[in-house]
């Protein structure tokens, strides 16, 4: 979910990368070394070895809390689809057995089931549906004895489920989606302050930053969710030009969504209708008994594709890839965590 903290991070990542669009082993877009952090800038930042009477630049991020408005929104807010880990169990149907089997080293997940078409005479209803949540302990035998347990006429054999008086059966596997839906929606100001120990090293910074964010509308949250942002106005503070400490703030504003998740299972039976961007515009196709339909498919969010089982599969976007945040709130790089151009 995002809000004010994840926020903070969002927009800090967001600088980082624009500030060091190579890396932050890199050189920044100013010409200056400088270090992103989520929070106010701390007494040892000026003197210490990576101070500003050093010539080294900060930048940090800070909300203002005084400044939250609430953002008049729809009446209504559907859960969406955001994310669907697929199955990973494979069904096999050979006459009246259904056999299962997990790829080596792959770990079982999604859910399973099966259809049941019985011949004439058979106690058991006919098109009896079973399926199964699979966990990651299970086994090919665990899943098979699952499954054959809910139908009153079948039996196990290892990771065979056998029904004899079956006349077909139909597999199904499907995955485990994330839905999301919006409860709230809010804007905050967020002061973005620039720290220099001289104002051409300010001057040089605020200008590359400014430039650099005047296209960014829209920033990623980690949440895979998105923040709206629009710039409310630079000020510099000189207060501490005795102390050699010159100093600009810039304001953003910055609107996001509070979001509930949930978890929630593909349909393994049944009819429904997938809305299906295509060349000649949106078009509903049927899902569920019926195959899916083959290709690319898109929702509001993500692209969506078809895996190898047919599932669908909506590819979740994995934002500031290579970017993390040390316990200070100084953005790093993962490999090495590593400060804007100084290695550990």
């Amino acid at each position: 979910m995002a809000d004010i903290g994840t926020t903070s991070t969002a927009l800090a990542m967001t600088l980082a990368g624009l500030l060091y669009p190579n890396g932050l082993t890199g050189s920044s877009i100013s010409g200056r070394r400088t270090i992103i952090r989520r929070g106010w800038l701390l007494p040892s930042d000026q003197t210490g070895a990576c101070g500003l009477s050093k010539g080294v630049d900060y930048v940090t991020v800070m909300p203002m809390g005084s400044s939250y408005k609430r953002i008049d929104s729809a009446l209504d807010y559907p859960w969406r689809t955001v994310s669907i880990s697929g199955c990973t169990v494979i069904l096999a149907v050979d006459d009246n057995t259904l056999t299962v089997s997990i790829p080596d080293g792959v770990t079982p997940a999604g859910i399973v089931g099966a259809q049941i078409l019985f011949q004439d005479g058979s106690d058991t209803p006919n098109a009896t549906s079973v399926s199964y949540a699979v966990t990651a302990d299970d086994t090919a035998a665990t899943i098979a004895m699952a499954l054959a347990q809910q139908v009153e006429e079948a039996y196990p054999r290892g990771a065979t489920v056998i029904v004899p008086n079956a006349r077909q059966i139909i597999a199904r596997t499907g995955g485990i989606g994330t839905q999301k839906r919006i409860t709230r929606r809010q804007e905050t100001l967020f002061r973005v302050s620039l720290w220099s120990g001289s104002w051409k090293g300010r001057d040089a910074l605020g200008s590359a930053l400014e430039a650099a964010a005047s296209a960014e509308w829209f920033i990623p949250n980690t949440d895979g969710t998105f923040s709206q942002i629009k710039f409310a106005g630079a000020q510099d503070i000189d207060t501490q030009q005795t102390s050699s400490i010159y100093r600009r703030d810039l304001l953003w504003k910055v609107t996001y969504d509070t979001v509930q998740t949930q978890t929630a299972p593909q349909m393994l039976w049944g009819v429904g209708n997938n809305n299906v961007v295509t060349h000649a515009g949106l078009a509903l196709h049927s899902f569920g008994s019926v195959l899916p339909t083959t290709g690319v498919l898109t929702d509001n969010f993500e692209t969506v594709y078809l895996d190898a089982a047919g599932n669908l599969v909506l590819l979740a976007q994995q934002p500031y890839s290579g970017l993390a945040m040390d316990a200070t709130g100084n953005v790093i790089e993962d490999a090495g965590g590593n400060l804007a151009a100084f290695p550990q």
